[in-house]
């Protein structure tokens, strides 16, 4: 497998990450989104890169000593190859360094591999959300205690 680097995610990468989304037919973010989500203090994006290439990136939202991750995408000819246990492990060490206690995240029903993954890293279900991907599927709320 190539060299992987997880980085802070610079402005230049913007386009890089919107491509990904479309690739995966989705659009989580806007280019103006991540422009002022990458200017604020309370947001933590990171990239992962294989031969200077973005492969992946997870970005976060958070305030005090609370987090949300709003996105994790990794490109579909790495998945299933670490990357996002890569991207979560940044995330926690990210927050354990600036005392974050809880993070939280939806995930597709649909989605038992994703399920699977944030469950192995300590993440579990505390709710659902009706009809929250695109009005039609539900999503489970999980959340992850971070130890101090």
């Amino acid at each position: 497998m190539d060299s992987i680097i997880i980085e802070k995610m610079k402005m230049e990468d913007i386009d890089n990450i919107l491509d990904l989304e479309k690739s995966h037919n989705i659009t989580i973010l806007t280019k103006n989104m991540i422009i002022n989500d990458l200017k604020s203090s309370n947001n933590y994006y990171i990239v992962a890169r294989a031969n200077k290439k973005i492969i992946g990136y997870c970005a976060i939202s958070y305030v005090m000593d609370s987090a949300d991750i709003t996105s994790i995408v990794v490109s579909k000819e790495y998945t299933r190859q670490g990357i996002a246990s890569l991207l979560l492990e940044k995330v926690l060490s990210f927050s354990r360094e600036n005392g974050i206690k809880t993070i939280t995240l939806e995930v597709r029903k649909s989605n038992i591999p994703a399920q699977s993954l944030y469950s192995k890293f300590g993440f579990r279900k505390i709710s659902e959300r009706k009809k929250y991907y695109d009005n039609i599927e539900d999503a489970y709320i999980m959340q992850k205690e971070i130890p101090i």
